[in-house]
Formats: structure tokens, sequence, C-alpha cells
């Protein structure tokens, strides 16, 4: 796997917790606009059409960058569901946790994964293969 698809897979794992943060954050901007303000507002009234409102549906279905974070959100949610309790633990402590605890030699040494180090790679490399090919 190249470097950057791994790089990739850390990010996404990384960004796992913060996700639903992100699209929250993009989803009100594309909902309130900065619009500046205008000195003649209070003179004819304030228009509000519905063509505004589902345009601003309309974005918010089509943005990249949303479609994106609810895909990885997702790969990553069907991932851990499917995975064992070792690939599980390995992911969660080395990538998802905001502060890790433990490196792969670690997790292995505390008797936290039923395998060896090998094996740990192995399913760590497992995972994140599937996880580049969910979120291509």
């Amino acid at each position: 796997m190249e470097k950057w698809r791994w790089e990739r897979c850390i990010k996404v794992l990384q960004d796992y917790d913060d996700t639903e943060k992100y699209i929250k954050t993009i989803e009100r901007e594309i909902r309130t606009p900065w619009v500046p303000d205008d000195e003649n507002s209070g003179i004819s009234g304030s228009r509000k059409s519905q063509e505004h409102e589902t345009e601003t549906l309309w974005t918010i279905q089509s943005h990249k960058a949303l479609n994106q974070l609810r895909k990885n959100k997702e790969a990553v949610d069907e991932l851990l569901s499917e995975c064992g309790r070792d690939t599980e633990t390995i992911i969660h402590e080395l990538y998802i946790r905001k502060f890790p605890r433990y490196t792969m030699t670690g997790l292995v040494q505390n008797h936290l994964l039923s395998c060896g180090r090998n094996t740990a790679i192995k399913l760590r490399t497992n995972f994140f293969e599937e996880l580049d090919r969910k979120i291509d």
C-alpha cells in the first residue's frame, strides 16, 4: 500500500470521533451564510423565498466534503463492527484514542491482545487495506 493511502487511513481514523462535529459545523455554515449588513434593509421589508431553502437543502445533500465525511464514518463503523476483538483493540488504542497509552508492542506485552506482534501487524494491515477500498 502506498504511503499516502496509509496516511489517509490514519487521518480518517483520527478524525473518527469528531466527524459528527465537523458535519454539523459545515451544515451550520451552509444554512446560515454570512451576508453583509444592508443599510436599506428596513425600507422595503425583507423577503424570504422558498427557493433559498430548497437550494440550501440541495447544497447540503450535494456538498462533497459532507458526503466524504459521511462515507468515511460509515466505512469505519462497518469495519469495526465486522472485525474481531483484537483488531478493534488495535485500531481504538493506536489511532482513535486522543492520547494512546500503548504501542503495538505494548499491547502485546500487556496481554491486551490474544495474538503475537506479527499477527497484530497483519490484522492492522488488513484493516487499513479494507478501509482504503471502502473510502475510494
